[in-house]
């Protein structure tokens, strides 16, 4: 950051030099790709708006070209999360080219089903970094859309993060709730919390039917852990939304006291037989 302040040009011609030589083959590592992308990065917002524009579109054309020529996938995949790792840094070029901000967030998407280690955490990360930067611009019905970017993810959510691990769409959650948290209209806000809720709300109300036929239910290995993801999935929302999830949390509240009550009197119950390490066993 201080040498891009002292020297701005020579900064960047160290960079794209070095990059250029990466893509030409003659020194190929994906640790210094790796290095090179995240120094890069480090200094976005370091010069005027124009000449980092410049910048950021030929370092983007240069690791596209590399992507192509790369063979392999532990290579490709390296070099998108390079990709990824510059453009999440410079939220002020996404915010000013919505176009290519869209383009990205769904090749993002596209990367949540590759099963490619380590692919689907970057994506989700970067969107979550992105989301956080630009919420306000997928609320807003930007220049050529018909409506705002927000109600095409959440038309097509399940599809978007069914590959995901329960970890990885708590972060997907997260994104969300940031994005959804920037839009101003309460009523709009609540509608959207709505849509992002459903699925864990369909999963929480099954188990609850279920619960409500045969008590005996909720003692379930796989349907405390399906309890745990559904209410997980709601924390990660809670922590970004705010007080935006207040509609969302009356719809879960009364039965949530119940589900705690009948757990918690399980536990003393287990514990209160004095079994060694009962405290310790997968059900308590």
């Amino acid at each position: 950051m201080y040498l891009t302040h002292l020297d701005y040009n020579d900064t960047q011609e160290i960079m794209l030099s070095r990059l250029h030589a990466q893509v030409e083959g003659n020194t190929w590592s994906r640790q210094e790709l790796n290095s090179l992308s995240w120094a890069i990065g480090s200094i976005s917002g370091a010069v005027h708006e124009d000449l980092e524009k410049r910048f950021v579109v030929t370092v983007i054309r240069d690791l596209l070209s590399l992507v192509e020529l790369k063979r392999g996938k532990d290579n490709k995949a390296a070099i998108a999360g390079c990709i990824m790792y510059v453009v999440g840094q410079d939220p002020r070029f996404l915010r000013a080219h919505w176009k290519f901000l869209k383009t990205v967030v769904n090749k993002l998407f596209e990367f949540m089903h590759e099963r490619h280690p380590g692919v689907q955490d970057m994506a989700v990360d970067t969107f979550l970094k992105i989301a956080l930067k630009c919420k306000r611009k997928f609320v807003i019905t930007n220049a050529g859309e018909p409506r705002p970017f927000v109600d095409d993810i959440l038309d097509s959510i399940s599809q978007i993060s069914c590959d995901l691990e329960p970890g990885q769409q708590n972060v997907f959650f997260q994104a969300m709730g940031h994005i959804i948290g920037s839009q101003p209209d309460a009523s709009t806000r609540d509608a959207l919390v709505a849509r992002l809720m459903e699925l864990p709300n369909q999963s929480w109300q099954a188990v609850i039917r279920d619960a409500t036929q045969n008590i005996a239910v909720l003692q379930q290995i796989e349907i405390m852990k399906r309890l745990t993801n559904i209410l997980k999935a709601n924390v990660a929302a809670c922590s970004t939304l705010g007080p935006a999830f207040a509609s969302q949390l009356g719809k879960i509240y009364v039965e949530m006291l119940h589900v705690y009550k009948i757990y918690s009197e399980s536990i003393s119950k287990q514990v209160a037989t004095g079994a060694p390490h009962v405290t310790q066993t997968l059900i308590v």
